[in-house]
């Protein structure tokens, strides 16, 4: 679990993967409650890959179409991220890094396009 610096909507995930098969973020509030799917377990490695270790390094980004609306539209300042590596129990894995993008602000307008 993890604080996040201020509670905001969240736009999208960068998930930089270290040997994980399937990876699951849930979001909540400081405040209290309990922790709500944002992204649904997704693959980050097949089953192939996985046994034998190939390219256990990668990042997948997952934008505002693979998150639950429903919490994605929702304040959150907690993460919960959920790693499984069922295919081969051998080697240890985990997270490079993971950046949390948060919704843009509705009075802000949207940035220029380069000339």
């Amino acid at each position: 679990v993890s604080q996040l610096g201020g509670s905001r909507p969240i736009h999208s995930l960068h998930i930089g993967n270290d040997g994980a098969a399937f990876v699951e973020v849930l979001v909540g509030s400081s405040a209290g409650g309990d922790f709500q799917v944002l992204l649904p377990s997704a693959a980050l490695m097949s089953p192939s890959e996985s046994r034998a270790g190939a390219e256990p390094r990668r990042v997948r980004l997952f934008g505002p179409d693979s998150l639950v609306k429903g919490p994605a539209q929702g304040t959150w300042d907690r993460l919960r991220v959920v790693l499984s590596q069922p295919y081969c129990q051998s080697r240890p894995y985990g997270l490079s890094f993971i950046r949390v993008f948060a919704a843009p602000e509705d009075d802000k307008a949207p940035p220029e396009a380069p000339v």
